[in-house]
């Protein structure tokens, strides 16, 4: 056998391995995960919320979603039903549930290509002259593809990224 030959044949091996254990540790992942994350922000708790109930403002915010589509609304400023498209090819269809302006908004994941369901609750507090923002998420995937990519990312990643964007919107000054 050819050096190369068998280069290639170690590499497939390995290739094959290395996505046996990506699956392995996907399908043995708890799909339920429930965890709250919270952040003081050096802005008012109506700025707060105008910033994370502004779902058309989504694509300019989130590299991953590309467009928003309102499927519902209601006599609120905030859509009651919309549909997020993504960069992967896929799509996340959310609802607005429980909502108390400037304190609390529950934001339901009612559909998804991904096989993920579940809810944020985002809930703004006042801390010491700042707001407190805490998010709540409560999910559930279905697919050990997903859950393998979000072992790797860190379970917590969507709450992160999530306060990560806020504070860092505030932080600029916009």
């Amino acid at each position: 056998m050819s050096r190369t030959l068998k280069f290639s044949i170690a590499l497939s091996m390995v290739l094959v391995l290395l996505v046996g254990l990506f699956l392995g540790i996907g399908f043995f992942q708890n799909p339920k995960f429930e965890g709250t994350k919270s952040e003081t922000i050096n802005a008012s708790k109506e700025e707060i919320w105008r910033y994370i109930t502004d779902i058309n403002d989504l694509p300019n915010r989130r590299k991953e979603v590309l467009k928003v589509e309102v499927l519902k609304k209601d006599d609120t400023t905030i859509p009651k039903l919309w549909k997020e498209h993504t960069d992967m090819g896929g799509y996340m269809t959310f609802e607005r549930g429980e909502t108390v302006p400037n304190q609390k908004i529950e934001i339901i994941l009612a559909d998804s290509s991904f096989k993920m369901k579940g809810s944020w609750t985002y809930e703004i507090s006042e801390a010491n002259g700042y707001s407190k923002l805490s998010i709540t998420e409560k999910s559930e995937i279905g697919s050990p593809v997903v859950r393998g990519a979000y072992f790797l990312a860190g379970r917590d990643s969507t709450l992160r990224q999530e306060l990560e964007m806020v504070r860092n919107h505030f932080q600029s000054g916009k």
